[in-house]
């Protein structure tokens, strides 16, 4: 069964499941969606648009700020509350999944 590990954050896409330090992380549709992308291509800044595509098939009606919303949402479950932090952001570029910076 394949399975994401970024740190102490794992991800199950058998089941749509998210898990940091063993607790799930209560997550809706997309923001799994979003967070196995990423976990998909840990440690590269990816690309706003690229996000987009992937996420949403970059439809002309998604505003950019749904992206910089549902980031929003998903670094609050993901990280708040724990020291390292996951989710970085890139300004004018996008946003990368890492253990660093």
């Amino acid at each position: 069964m394949t399975q994401f590990s970024i740190g102490n954050l794992k991800l199950r896409p058998a089941t749509n499941e998210a898990f940091r330090e063993g607790h799930k992380i209560p997550l809706r549709r997309k923001e799994y969606q979003l967070l196995e992308f990423m976990a998909r291509n840990k440690n590269m800044v990816m690309h706003r648009l690229t996000i987009l595509e992937y996420v949403w098939n970059y439809d002309a009606h998604i505003a950019t700020n749904t992206l910089e919303v549902h980031m929003a949402a998903l670094r609050r479950k993901v990280d708040d509350g724990f020291q390292q932090k996951l989710i970085h952001t890139f300004h004018g570029l996008g946003y990368k999944l890492s253990t660093e910076r």
